[in-house]
Protein backbone atom coordinates (compact mmCIF):
# COMPACT_ATOMS: atom_id res chain seq x y z
CA UNK A 1 0.00 0.00 0.00
CA UNK A 2 2.93 2.30 0.71
CA UNK A 3 4.46 1.73 -2.74
CA UNK A 4 1.12 2.28 -4.47
CA UNK A 5 0.59 5.55 -2.59
CA UNK A 6 4.05 6.81 -3.54
CA UNK A 7 3.48 5.80 -7.16
CA UNK A 8 0.20 7.72 -7.20
CA UNK A 9 1.76 10.75 -5.56
CA UNK A 10 4.82 11.05 -7.79
CA UNK A 11 3.76 9.37 -11.06
CA UNK A 12 -0.01 9.03 -10.84
CA UNK A 13 -0.79 10.56 -14.22
CA UNK A 14 1.50 8.13 -15.99
CA UNK A 15 0.19 5.17 -13.99
CA UNK A 16 -3.45 5.99 -14.72
CA UNK A 17 -2.77 6.53 -18.42
CA UNK A 18 -0.82 3.28 -18.64
CA UNK A 19 -3.57 1.35 -16.85
CA UNK A 20 -6.26 2.89 -19.05
CA UNK A 21 -4.29 2.04 -22.19
CA UNK A 22 -3.61 -1.51 -20.99
CA UNK A 23 -7.11 -2.37 -19.74
CA UNK A 24 -9.05 -0.94 -22.66
CA UNK A 25 -6.34 -2.19 -25.03
CA UNK A 26 -6.86 -5.74 -23.77
CA UNK A 27 -10.59 -5.42 -24.30
CA UNK A 28 -9.92 -4.06 -27.80
CA UNK A 29 -7.51 -6.89 -28.56
CA UNK A 30 -10.12 -9.50 -27.69
CA UNK A 31 -12.67 -7.75 -29.90
CA UNK A 32 -10.09 -7.34 -32.68
CA UNK A 33 -9.12 -11.00 -32.43
CA UNK A 34 -12.77 -12.03 -32.61
CA UNK A 35 -13.40 -9.93 -35.72
CA UNK A 36 -10.15 -11.06 -37.32
CA UNK A 37 -10.97 -14.72 -36.73
CA UNK A 38 -14.28 -14.16 -38.41
CA UNK A 39 -13.36 -11.83 -41.30
CA UNK A 40 -9.66 -12.45 -41.94
CA UNK A 41 -9.72 -16.23 -42.14
CA UNK A 42 -7.94 -16.15 -45.51
CA UNK A 43 -4.81 -14.80 -43.80
CA UNK A 44 -4.74 -17.59 -41.24
CA UNK A 45 -3.10 -16.99 -37.90
CA UNK A 46 -1.39 -13.85 -39.24
CA UNK A 47 -4.81 -12.26 -39.67
CA UNK A 48 -5.73 -13.12 -36.10
CA UNK A 49 -2.48 -11.66 -34.75
CA UNK A 50 -2.99 -8.57 -36.90
CA UNK A 51 -6.52 -8.15 -35.60
CA UNK A 52 -5.36 -8.54 -32.00
CA UNK A 53 -2.59 -5.95 -32.45
CA UNK A 54 -4.83 -3.44 -34.21
CA UNK A 55 -7.53 -3.99 -31.60
CA UNK A 56 -5.04 -3.48 -28.75
CA UNK A 57 -3.67 -0.22 -30.14
CA UNK A 58 -7.13 1.11 -31.07
CA UNK A 59 -8.54 0.10 -27.70
CA UNK A 60 -5.62 1.66 -25.86
CA UNK A 61 -6.07 4.95 -27.68
CA UNK A 62 -9.79 4.84 -26.90
CA UNK A 63 -8.87 4.25 -23.24
CA UNK A 64 -6.72 7.39 -23.21
CA UNK A 65 -9.58 9.32 -24.78
CA UNK A 66 -11.98 7.99 -22.15
CA UNK A 67 -9.73 9.27 -19.35
CA UNK A 68 -9.86 12.75 -20.88
CA UNK A 69 -13.62 12.59 -21.40
CA UNK A 70 -14.17 11.26 -17.89
CA UNK A 71 -12.25 14.13 -16.32
CA UNK A 72 -14.13 16.62 -18.48
CA UNK A 73 -17.45 15.10 -17.43
CA UNK A 74 -16.52 15.10 -13.75
CA UNK A 75 -15.54 18.78 -13.87
CA UNK A 76 -18.66 19.64 -15.88
CA UNK A 77 -20.94 17.81 -13.46
CA UNK A 78 -19.42 19.52 -10.44
CA UNK A 79 -19.81 22.92 -12.11
CA UNK A 80 -23.39 22.06 -13.08
CA UNK A 81 -24.28 21.12 -9.49
CA UNK A 82 -22.76 24.30 -8.09
CA UNK A 83 -24.52 26.43 -10.70
CA UNK A 84 -27.89 24.78 -10.10
CA UNK A 85 -27.56 25.59 -6.39
CA UNK A 86 -26.67 29.23 -7.08
CA UNK A 87 -28.87 30.02 -10.10
CA UNK A 88 -32.35 28.64 -10.63
CA UNK A 89 -31.93 28.44 -14.41
CA UNK A 90 -31.27 24.98 -15.76
CA UNK A 91 -30.14 26.38 -19.11
CA UNK A 92 -27.48 28.50 -17.40
CA UNK A 93 -26.34 25.45 -15.46
CA UNK A 94 -25.99 23.44 -18.69
CA UNK A 95 -24.00 26.25 -20.32
CA UNK A 96 -21.68 26.52 -17.33
CA UNK A 97 -21.35 22.72 -17.29
CA UNK A 98 -20.42 22.69 -20.97
CA UNK A 99 -17.84 25.45 -20.48
CA UNK A 100 -16.29 23.54 -17.60
CA UNK A 101 -16.32 20.35 -19.67
CA UNK A 102 -14.13 22.16 -22.18
CA UNK A 103 -11.90 23.43 -19.37
CA UNK A 104 -11.59 19.90 -17.97
CA UNK A 105 -10.88 18.56 -21.46
CA UNK A 106 -8.07 21.08 -21.96
CA UNK A 107 -6.55 20.82 -18.47
CA UNK A 108 -6.98 17.08 -17.94
CA UNK A 109 -3.24 16.42 -17.49
CA UNK A 110 -3.00 18.96 -14.69
CA UNK A 111 -6.24 17.79 -13.08
CA UNK A 112 -5.20 14.13 -13.31
CA UNK A 113 -1.83 14.91 -11.71
CA UNK A 114 -3.46 16.80 -8.87
CA UNK A 115 -6.18 14.23 -8.20
CA UNK A 116 -3.81 11.26 -8.24
CA UNK A 117 -1.38 13.06 -5.93
CA UNK A 118 -4.19 13.81 -3.47
CA UNK A 119 -5.51 10.25 -3.67
CA UNK A 120 -1.99 8.96 -3.10
CA UNK A 121 -1.67 11.27 -0.09
CA UNK A 122 -4.82 9.86 1.49
CA UNK A 123 -3.57 6.35 0.79
CA UNK A 124 -0.20 7.24 2.31
CA UNK A 125 -1.93 8.48 5.46
CA UNK A 126 -3.79 5.17 5.73
CA UNK A 127 -0.58 3.21 5.16
CA UNK A 128 1.26 5.17 7.84
CA UNK A 129 -1.61 4.65 10.27
CA UNK A 130 -1.57 0.94 9.42
CA UNK A 131 2.11 0.86 10.42
CA UNK A 132 1.15 2.33 13.79
CA UNK A 133 2.27 5.93 13.46
CA UNK A 134 0.59 8.66 15.44
CA UNK A 135 -2.28 10.36 13.51
CA UNK A 136 -0.62 13.78 13.79
CA UNK A 137 2.71 12.52 12.49
CA UNK A 138 0.96 10.55 9.75
CA UNK A 139 -0.95 13.65 8.68
CA UNK A 140 2.16 15.83 8.63
CA UNK A 141 4.17 13.25 6.65
CA UNK A 142 1.32 12.61 4.20
CA UNK A 143 0.81 16.34 3.59
CA UNK A 144 4.54 16.97 3.09
CA UNK A 145 5.00 14.04 0.72
CA UNK A 146 1.83 14.97 -1.18
CA UNK A 147 3.02 18.57 -1.57
CA UNK A 148 6.38 17.29 -2.78
CA UNK A 149 4.59 15.07 -5.30
CA UNK A 150 2.46 17.97 -6.52
CA UNK A 151 5.61 20.06 -6.91
CA UNK A 152 7.30 17.27 -8.86
CA UNK A 153 4.27 16.89 -11.12
CA UNK A 154 3.85 20.61 -11.79
CA UNK A 155 7.40 21.88 -11.99
CA UNK A 156 8.39 23.42 -15.25
CA UNK A 157 11.24 21.59 -16.84
CA UNK A 158 13.86 23.91 -18.18
CA UNK A 159 15.18 22.95 -21.51
CA UNK A 160 18.87 23.18 -22.14
CA UNK A 161 19.77 26.10 -24.31
CA UNK A 162 21.26 24.85 -27.53
CA UNK A 163 24.37 26.62 -28.69
CA UNK A 164 26.09 26.40 -32.00
CA UNK A 165 29.72 25.35 -32.11
CA UNK A 166 30.76 28.87 -33.12
CA UNK A 167 29.07 30.68 -30.22
CA UNK A 168 31.11 31.65 -27.23
CA UNK A 169 29.87 32.74 -23.89
CA UNK A 170 31.84 35.76 -22.80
Amino acid sequence: MLVVSLLLIFAGRKVIKALAFLVVGLIGSSIGGMFAAHYLTSLGSFGTVLGVLIGFVAGGLIGLLLVRVGIGLAVAYAAYLVTVDIVSSTVAAFVVGFVFFVVGWILYNKILSLVTALAGGFLLYDALRLYGLNPTISTILAVLVTLAGIWVNFRHRRRAKWTTPFETSV
